[in-house]
């Protein structure tokens, strides 16, 4: 019999599905939903359609935030045997209201703990004393692993290691339809440099100063709130909120994308900022630079023997340069533009890297096995 696990999102998930169904967007967040099954797992989420009395009253609980109005789930937990939560810490205490014996296990889904706690506050309380209760914290990161073990004194068996994937399904090149327009085409043949992602942990100002005089254009694809006290040059081009299949087309015209991030110095954004664009940027066999921290480690493992700059580290199919310096930066978008062969080649390295350990898919089998771990455990976390 599968087991039977139910999915909590802090977002409304049913038309990102169906998007995935019509090939429209990545499964990316997702997070293993549309996979599990092939690993014995029942997998459902519960997202109900409110009459007009309904949504009024969502409306108000959700002014507490996502996390409060998913409490709405708390009746269905009993009829699974784990509950996978990518957000609504408040389930963690009020599930403590359901007796022992009818309680599923608890799962939690680490994408920004670390941050959180470090920067301290009442809702790091909140959550640190909610996340004890769960029965296992996969962690997408070893040093969240760490982290949570050294600072909480949570036992390493309950912080499973699962590495983050994306879809190679919808980021294939050979999906991607021709260049997008560009109010700046006179730079492109020199080359296109784009940089994606609207995390808040991103670093658009180093990456301007880095390309300050270029030749080449400077695409950005983010939100307005990543460069609101970035000075963009006037040959920059910015796309606010594009569809998936844009940004796809996006990958598919650069030359070189950039993940600039502030570095594992800063709590802003998610604990592993870049590391999604970064996995897409390499599926679309693109080559890639990104500010190194330690998560960048456990996907794309130092290649010390072959820095083509000393200040620009190789990975497994990407760059690596210092957090928030625009020189390494600029020497790591120089080479990428002047040795085109050889970055290709790194590119593809990364490619390959993540076809063969980095999908969802490979995500979905790893989460599974903590469902299945932690199904079959008994007693308290």
């Amino acid at each position: 019999m599968p087991l039977r696990v139910l999915y909590v999102f802090t977002a409304r998930k049913r038309g990102l599905v169906a998007a995935v169904e019509r090939g429209e967007a990545p499964d990316t967040l997702l997070f293993g939903l549309n996979h599990v099954a092939a690993h014995g797992i029942d997998a459902a989420f519960h997202e109900p359609d409110y009459g007009r009395v309904g949504r009024v009253f969502a409306r108000q609980v959700g002014r507490l935030g996502p996390d409060a109005l998913q409490l709405r789930t708390l009746p269905r937990f009993t009829d699974y045997d784990v509950v996978f939560l990518t957000g609504a810490w408040p389930l963690l205490l009020a599930a403590r209201a359901i007796p022992a014996h009818r309680r599923p296990k608890l799962v939690w889904l680490n994408m920004t703990l670390t941050n959180l706690i470090r920067r301290g506050g009442w809702r790091a309380r909140a959550v640190t004393m909610a996340v004890r209760h769960a029965d296992r914290i996969v962690c997408v990161a070893e040093f969240q692993r760490r982290f949570l073990h050294e600072r909480l004194g949570i036992p390493y068996h309950r912080l499973p290691l699962c590495l983050s994937g994306t879809d190679v399904d919808f980021y294939d090149p050979s999906m991607a339809a021709g260049p997008p327009k560009s109010n700046a085409n006179e730079l492109a043949g020199k080359g296109v440099v784009l940089a994606a992602g609207r995390d808040a942990g991103r670093d658009y100002g180093t990456l301007v100063r880095a390309s300050r005089d270029a030749s080449y254009q400077l695409r950005l694809v983010c939100s307005p709130r990543n460069v609101r006290d970035v000075t963009l040059p006037p040959t920059a081009v910015v796309r606010y909120d594009i569809s998936q299949i844009e940004l796809r087309d996006e990958y598919a015209a650069s030359d070189v994308v950039v993940v600039p991030t502030q570095g594992d110095g800063s709590t802003t954004g998610s604990d592993c900022s870049g590391t999604l664009v970064l996995l897409d940027a390499l599926a679309m066999a693109r080559p890639a630079i990104i500010t190194d921290r330690e998560s960048v480690g456990d996907y794309l493992p130092a290649v010390r023997s072959a820095a083509p700059q000393a200040r620009a580290l190789p990975g497994i199919g990407a760059l690596r340069v210092p957090a928030g310096d625009p020189a390494a930066l600029r020497d790591g978008v120089g080479w990428v533009l002047a040795e085109r062969g050889d970055a290709q080649l790194l590119a593809e390295e990364g490619q390959a890297h993540v076809h063969e350990h980095l999908t969802t898919r490979h995500f979905a089998s790893r989460v599974a096995a903590v469902f299945h771990e932690v199904a079959s455990s008994r007693g308290a976390p």
